[in-house]
């Protein structure tokens, strides 16, 4: 009766070898689930880049302005979301720049992901997107 309930001493350094052990895993997995996540929201950034620019050059008169306002409509959209993209570029096909013809823009961004540095996940990814829009067929167009 007067026995005391024996204790593993070595229990609790179990607890900090398992501790140790998992703690760089569960980190690498944060890491490469942020490193995913900002590479998602800069494909998205891209993708809204590109519908920008080929809805800024649906509505140009003539297939000159249509490039440049597609190209400004772009890069605008790309600095507005905070994308890190020096040198967006900006691909305006106008080759059916016609009534009832279409416009198609493609934009492709170097991102640069040095801050969550994974192994295994790039330093930059590059990331494109296209997105085409009709002409009004009504419309003239020179």
């Amino acid at each position: 009766m007067g026995d005391a309930p024996r204790r593993f001493g070595g229990e609790g350094g179990q607890a900090i070898a398992e501790l140790v052990l998992v703690t760089p895993v569960l980190l690498l997995v944060v890491l490469l689930m942020v490193g995913i996540g900002r590479i998602d929201s800069a494909q998205g950034d891209v993708q809204s880049a590109a519908r920008a620019g080929v809805q800024a050059a649906a509505i140009q008169s003539d297939a000159a302005d249509a490039q440049t306002q597609a190209s400004a409509a772009a890069t605008g959209t790309l600095a507005g979301a905070g994308v890190t993209c020096p040198s967006p570029q900006v691909i305006t096909d106008t080759s059916h720049f016609s009534a009832g013809g279409w416009v198609s823009v493609t934009v492709t961004c170097v991102t640069s992901l040095a801050d969550v540095t994974v192994p295994g996940v790039p330093g930059s990814k590059t990331l494109s997107a296209t997105a085409s829009a009709p002409i009004d067929p009504y419309r003239v167009v020179s």
